[in-house]
């Protein structure tokens, strides 16, 4: 294994952690929320808020399975956010949301990176 190959196989391990904890935090954060303020009913909200709140299930789920599996974590962290931009028609999201597009950009690159490595 030569210097780049390490180099390379080092940056997926950092950035796979980086991930996680990150993730981790976000999972924490909408728990926090969820607990405090009561989890809301999306079968009483109207369908836009209902969709919503289903894609914020997606990016959750998606940032706890990201820590094992990180293809399946970029997916449904990516789709569910993506929800949201769909729905609100706007490409930048106030709040916590953006850090949930660098979570599903982190788990894409890192499973990216990751699948490189294993074609070398």
């Amino acid at each position: 294994m030569n210097g780049i190959e390490q180099r390379r196989k080092y940056l997926v391990v950092v950035i796979r952690w980086v991930a996680r904890i990150f993730a981790s935090l976000l999972v924490v954060l909408v728990l926090t929320i969820a607990i405090g303020e009561g989890p809301p009913n999306p079968f009483t909200q109207p369908l836009p808020v209902a969709i919503e709140l289903f894609g914020m299930l997606a990016m959750w789920i998606g940032c706890i399975l990201g820590c094992k599996w990180q293809g399946v974590g970029a997916i449904l962290t990516i789709s569910g956010i993506m929800t949201f931009h769909v729905i609100e028609k706007r490409l930048w999201l106030m709040g916590a949301f953006p850090l949930f597009d660098l979570a599903g950009i982190l788990f894409l690159l890192c499973w990216w990176l990751g699948r490189l490595q294993k074609k070398d």
